[in-house]
């Protein structure tokens, strides 16, 4: 049982982590700001700015 439990709970953290890193990197490259450190309206107008590039 704890064994599972162990592996559910690193399979959790190497998945938050993943997504950690994807989503960083998003907003460091689109609009080079940190997610972490960003306000709430810096990633509203990054996410704007997302939404106004044209779609390939």
């Amino acid at each position: 049982m704890s064994r599972g439990l162990l592996l559910a709970a690193i399979a959790a953290i190497l998945g938050y982590e993943t997504w950690s890193f994807f989503v960083a990197s998003r907003y460091q490259s689109l609009c080079q700001l940190s997610y972490w450190s960003a306000t709430q309206e810096q990633l509203r107008a990054c996410d704007e700015m997302r939404t106004a590039l044209p779609q390939h």
